[in-house]
C-alpha cells in the first residue's frame, strides 16, 4: 500500500511539474518551452507560412475603456504563425474591422494611456470565411510600474579618458555603483567633457548600448566632448527587458534628483542602437516625459515583421537573432509578447522629437523597420526625422561606418533638442 501511495505521490508531482513547465511565465522557462515547441511543429508540419489570401473573414468590434467609452485611434492586430500580420485603427466611435484568414485568432490591441491587451481567451475568436465574427476589446488604464527607488549611488573617482577611433576625442570617466532594487547594478559610466566643472548645468544623454557600455566607450566620449554629460548603459541580453527598465529609470530619478555633479535632469535625452532602441522605445512607453529627445540607431520597431522575413527567408539574422525570435513563441499564439516590444505599433503624439537613423545596407535590422516606425509617427503626429545611409553597416557609429556623419547628424539633433531655449519643457 505504501509503495502505491508513493507511486501515486509521485505521479501527482510529476503532473503537476509538468502542467507549470506548460504554463508558467518565468523568464527561465518559456523561451525554453516556446524552441522545443517551435521544433517539433516544423518537425511535423514543416515551417510556417504565409497565409492564403483567399478566402478571408472579418473580425471586427469597437475597442473602449473600462467605462465601455469607445477609444478612436487605437490599434488591433492580428498575427498568422508566420509573422503576417493585419492591423487596424479605430476611428472616433471606436469601432475597427480587418480582414483576417479564417480559423482562430487572438487580437492584440492598444491606445495612449492605456494598457494593452491580448482579446478573448486562451482559444482567441473563431473568424469563418465571408462571415463577421464580432470582437469588443477593454482596455485598461496604463498603469506606471511602480520602481523602487535605487539608494547608495557611489562615483568612483574622475579618470581622464581618451580615443583615436571613430575620431580624436578626451573626456572624464566615473564608474557607477548603487543599490539596484536590492542588486548591484550593471555596469555604468559617467563621462564629462574634459574641462567640465561640478557647477556647470550639461543636459544629459542617457546612451543605452548593445552590449557592454565599456566596449562602446569611444562612443561615448565624442559626445561627452561635444558638452553632454553621458550616463553610459550596456543591459545584458535577456528576455527580461522590464528589469533592465526598472534599472534605467532608477539612473534617470537620479539624475533628476542633481546627484550626477554637473548635470541638468531636466534636459534628458536617450540614445540607443539596434537591440538597445527596444529600452529606449520601451522607456518611451512607459512615460514620454522619460525624455526630451531620443536618438535611434538601427532600430528593431517590428518583431512580427522581422519573424516573418526569418519564416520566408528573405533574412538571416546574425549573432544569434533567429534563435531569439523563435525562443518568443508562435507569433499567433503570443502575439502581445511581440507586440509589446514592436515600438512601431505604440507611436502617439506626445512622444518627444525622435531622431532615426538606418544604413540601407544594414545586415541585422532591415531598414524598412525604420521607415514603418516613421510612418506611424507620421500617423499620429509625433515629431521625427528619418535618415537612411547608403554604404554603411548595422553599427553606424563605428570606425568606416560613416561615424563622421552619423554624429554630425545626431549633434544637431541633440543641439537643437537639448541646448536650445525651451528645450526644459517635459509638460
Amino acid at each position: 500500500m505504501k509503495r502505491n501511495h508513493f507511486i501515486f505521490g509521485g505521479a501527482l508531482l510529476a503532473l503537476l511539474l509538468a502542467g507549470w513547465l506548460l504554463t508558467t511565465d518565468s523568464v527561465w522557462v518559456w523561451p525554453v518551452r516556446n524552441t522545443l515547441q517551435y521544433h517539433l511543429l516544423v518537425w511535423l508540419n514543416g515551417p510556417p507560412t504565409p497565409p492564403n489570401p483567399e478566402p478571408t473573414g472579418v473580425l471586427a468590434g469597437v475597442v473602449t475603456n473600462l467605462e465601455h467609452r469607445p477609444i478612436g485611434g487605437a490599434r488591433v492586430l492580428v498575427a498568422h504563425r508566420d509573422g503576417t500580420t493585419f492591423s487596424a485603427r479605430t476611428g472616433p466611435d471606436g469601432q475597427y474591422r480587418l480582414e483576417v484568414p479564417p480559423g482562430a485568432v487572438r487580437p492584440v490591441a492598444g491606445a495612449p494611456g492605456h494598457r494593452s491587451v491580448q482579446a478573448g481567451n486562451w482559444g482567441g475568436f473563431t473568424v469563418r470565411p465571408g462571415a463577421t465574427t464580432k470582437a469588443n476589446i477593454a482596455l485598461p488604464p496604463l498603469q506606471p510600474p511602480a520602481v523602487t527607488p535605487g539608494t547608495d549611488l557611489r562615483l568612483s573617482a574622475p579618470e581622464t579618458v581618451n580615443c583615436s577611433v571613430p575620431f580624436e576625442s578626451t573626456g572624464v570617466r566615473r564608474v557607477v555603483n548603487f543599490n539596484s532594487g536590492g542588486q548591484p547594478n550593471q555596469p555604468i559610466f559617467y563621462y564629462t567633457p574634459q574641462s567640465a566643472a561640478e557647477s556647470d548645468s550639461l543636459p544629459l544623454l542617457l546612451a543605452i548600448y548593445p552590449g557592454p557600455a565599456d566596449s562602446w566607450e569611444c562612443a561615448s566620449i565624442p559626445l561627452a566632448q561635444a558638452g553632454y554629460a553621458v550616463l553610459s548603459a550596456g543591459p545584458a541580453y535577456t528576455f527580461d527587458l522590464e528589469s533592465d527598465l526598472d534599472e534605467l529609470e532608477r539612473l534617470l530619478n537620479f539624475a533628476r534628483a542633481g546627484n550626477f555633479p554637473g548635470t541638468d535632469g531636466e534636459r534628458v535625452g536617450l540614445l540607443g542602437g539596434s537591440y538597445s532602441t527596444v529600452h529606449v522605445q520601451r522607456m518611451l512607453q512607459r512615460n514620454p516625459k522619460n525624455a526630451n529627445a531620443a536618438l535611434l540607431l538601427g532600430p528593431p520597431t517590428d518583431l512580427f515583421d522581422m519573424r516573418r522575413r526569418l519564416e520566408n527567408g528573405s533574412y538571416i539574422p546574425p549573432f544569434g537573432l533567429d534563435k531569439a525570435l523563435v525562443a518568443l513563441g508562435l507569433p499567433d499564439e503570443v502575439p502581445l509578447r511581440y507586440w509589446d516590444y514592436s515600438g512601431a505599433y505604440h507611436a502617439r503624439p506626445d512622444f518627444p522629437p525622435q531622431l532615426i537613423l538606418h544604413s540601407r545596407h544594414d545586415e541585422v535590422v532591415p531598414y524598412q523597420q525604420s521607415q514603418l516606425l516613421a510612418d506611424n509617427l507620421e500617423e499620429v503626429g509625433a515629431p521625427y526625422e528619418l535618415h537612411f545611409f547608403d554604404g554603411a553597416s548595422h553599427y553606424l557609429m563605428a570606425e568606416g561606418g560613416g561615424a563622421q556623419q552619423v554624429y554630425d547628424i545626431a549633434l544637431e539633433f541633440l543641439a537643437r533638442q537639448l541646448k536650445t531655449k525651451g528645450s526644459t519643457s517635459r509638460e
